[in-house]
């Protein structure tokens, strides 16, 4: 509950005044729709608040665990949570999976809508994988753990959301908003 606290009061609004920095070159071109501004600063808003709720937050805020020596562990073994539920209880295992797989359904919906180059599954499997595996460097280097449990979850997630911008793609909406000025690259 803490670290949702903490994400809110602060990861939020800095995600929020990042993206904001960051777009506002973008945010003046003339060819491009309200909404596809809208969406491009919501890929950068998001990407920063992952990026702040899986890594950020220990680097400024004291967690639980800030006064415990790092910890500095790897799984490369997957699915071991599945034999090793006892340890963190069923309820917590199925909460980590969930939350894995919806934290990267968003950037799996707005990488091709913001990114035309990020269209074909593979390309957009290879992004999503890159930025999982960043986040799970980045981990292990401030003391907390890397699993390639949560990359796999994390890309099945992202490829979900993937799959929502295909299925919205060829809809009448989807021509006319996602795709509309999307011709040429970010």
């Amino acid at each position: 509950m803490g670290m949702v606290i903490g994400i809110s009061i602060i990861g939020v609004p800095i995600s929020c005044l990042a993206a904001w920095f960051f777009t506002r070159r973008y945010r003046r071109r003339t060819d491009r729709t309200k909404i596809r501004k809208l969406m491009v600063w919501g890929l950068v808003a998001y990407g920063l608040l992952v990026f702040f709720a899986t890594v950020g937050l220990d680097l400024i805020m004291f967690g639980p665990y800030a006064f415990l020596p790092p910890v500095h562990l790897v799984n490369f073994i997957p699915f071991v949570w599945i034999q090793e539920t006892y340890q963190m209880g069923f309820a917590r295992m199925i909460e980590q999976l969930l939350l894995n797989i919806a934290m990267f359904v968003p950037l799996g919906f707005l990488i091709p809508v913001c990114l035309p180059q990020c269209r074909k599954a593979g390309i957009c499997l290879i992004s999503l994988a890159g930025s999982s595996l960043f986040i799970e460097v980045l981990q292990y280097f401030i003391g907390r753990s890397a699993d390639i449990d949560d990359l796999i979850m994390n890309v099945a997630g992202g490829m979900l959301g993937w799959l929502i911008f295909k299925a919205l793609q060829n809809t009448k909406w989807g021509k006319e908003v996602l795709l509309k000025d999307n011709t040429d690259s970010f």
